[in-house]
């Protein structure tokens, strides 16, 4: 595995290789943190382009400071940085961690550099107040490969780029799902090439079948190899590689370590990833970013998360329940990191129906999910009652949600089909579970119908889990139906087609 850090010396294109022992692969030479006193490797996008004037403002160069006092940032240039807050910059782990001893880089041996080219005698430069590594990282494997440095003054007057929050991942990191990576690091794959301007280059987000499942993955008629688990971990890790119109592999190499892998989609460009190792540049496989949505709370309580106003309204489902609504809120999708929920439910009072009260209950996101849940008790089962919601931040509330009419009920609620899975003329239902609500339930079971003339095929549903047999048309409507003393209630349809 290399990693993809390091510095230039001896002139522009002058360096030596730098690799690092991790998941049984070879080292050619062991890497060092910033602060050691050899050199080391120092790459840079492979196939990419110029940057623009412009582009990628946040992208920043982590300069060796005495080595830029000496010759310059170009040559002092080691590592990439994203500029999240006015004052934290994200970058790799391995770039301030001395990969020999594990001793953390001082803050005095490091400066940001913001300027697309490297040369430019305007290049503006910031020192580093303080280093903080995710306290997992782990120098053999990898993981937990992330940064935050704190800028020793704020940057006002540079656009920020948002770490990409748990509830959008799902949308900006599907496969297929087009990124950037930029970075100053080397060019070539058989020479060692560099340039001042900051090189982008456009790559595909893998499917995590191929990394950590370890198949194979084709990007325009170019086939590449996957990790398997034992050589990575999806969860915390994610893939991606491009390929050029002249059918050449496009990756980040080394001294583009810690640079960004950007997305953009529904709320805006996100940083996906931090530029992490890979088996070689630009080979026939994939480079490895870190994952940032999976390191979200380690980068709030970095600082490394901006905290704004949230400007889109939550969306808002109400479950009906016996004397209770239960309530699911999501906050829009805006980019903005909400901390609490506030939902409030205005209606009859148990106490006098005639008057009118107001009943709140706060939830707020998980690590894994944007998506809160609280219940209002107390209610009256069969009345009317109005719910809102808002998301907040420390800087302010978010518009509140379209109002919602709700009625406490003393029906069960019944659960919904979850994932199908396959076997011939058998499928394999996963479904939710019903809530019996005060009524007992007596029997709960996935029913399936032909669309069009046929026999109607049932099982009972244990443990969330029913196998419906004998499937012998193609295309079903399939319910979950659960029986109860005052009769019976179907979940919504979900329409299956069984493969051929």
């Amino acid at each position: 595995m290399a990693y993809r850090c390091g510095v230039k010396f001896g002139g522009k294109q002058a360096l030596i290789g730098l690799m690092a022992v991790a998941l049984g692969f070879v080292p050619l030479v062991s890497a060092q943190g910033v602060g050691n006193t050899h050199n080391q490797l120092s790459p840079r996008v492979v196939q990419g382009v110029d940057g623009e004037v412009g582009q990628f403002p946040y992208l920043a160069a982590l300069l060796k400071t005495k080595e830029l006092q000496q010759k310059g940032a170009f040559q002092a240039q080691f590592c990439a940085a994203t500029l999240t807050t006015p004052t934290t910059l994200v970058t790799a782990a391995h770039c301030v961690v001395n990969q020999k001893t594990g001793e953390q880089s001082d803050a005095a041996e490091i400066t940001a550099g913001f300027n697309r080219n490297l040369d430019s005698t305007s290049i503006r430069l910031i020192g580093i107040a303080s280093v903080s590594v995710h306290p997992k990282y782990d120098i053999e494997t990898s993981e937990y490969d992330i940064s935050v440095l704190t800028l020793a003054s704020p940057v006002d007057d540079i656009a920020l780029l948002a770490p990409l929050v748990p509830g959008l991942s799902t949308e900006y990191t599907s496969a297929g799902r087009t990124a950037q990576v930029a970075g100053w690091g080397n060019t070539a794959v058989s020479e060692r090439k560099y340039t001042s301007v900051f090189q982008v280059g456009d790559l595909t987000i893998f499917p995590d079948n191929s990394c950590g499942g370890g198949k194979r993955y084709k990007i325009d008629g170019l086939n590449f190899n996957g990790f398997d688990s034992s050589e990575l971990d999806k969860e915390i890790m994610l893939c991606a590689a491009g390929v050029s119109s002249n059918k050449e592999v496009v990756d980040a190499c080394q001294g583009d370590s810690g640079g960004p892998l950007v997305v953009d989609a529904s709320a805006g460009p996100r940083l996906v990833g931090i530029v992490s190792w890979g088996e070689d540049c630009a080979s026939n496989y994939p480079g490895v970013y870190t994952r940032v949505s999976a390191l979200n709370t380690y980068l709030q309580n970095a600082g490394a998360i901006p905290l704004s106003i949230p400007t889109l309204a939550p969306s808002v489902t109400v479950i009906p329940l016996l004397d209770q609504l239960k309530v699911r809120i999501t906050a829009g999708q805006d980019g903005t990191t909400v901390t609490q929920y506030a939902v409030t439910a205005t209606g009859p009072s148990p106490i006098d129906p005639n008057d009118t009260q107001t009943f709140t209950c706060f939830a707020a996101p998980t690590q894994r999910s944007i998506t809160g849940r609280c219940s209002i008790s107390g209610l009256i089962t069969g009345a009317q009652y109005t719910i809102t919601a808002i998301a907040a931040t420390d800087q302010g509330n978010s518009p509140p949600s379209d109002p919602i009419i709700a009625v406490p009920s003393d029906q069960p609620v019944v659960g919904n089909i979850k994932s199908i899975k396959f076997t011939g003329k058998t499928a394999k239902f996963r479904v939710t579970t019903s809530l019996a609500n005060g009524s007992q339930i007596t029997a709960e079971r996935v029913l399936c119908s032909p669309v069009g003339a046929g026999a109607t095929r049932s099982a009972q549903i244990s443990n969330n889990v029913a196998v419906v047999r004998n499937l012998t048309k193609s295309r079903y409507r399939c319910v979950v139906r659960i029986f109860t003393e005052a009769g019976s209630v179907n979940s919504p349809v979900t329409k299956i087609r069984l493969p051929r």
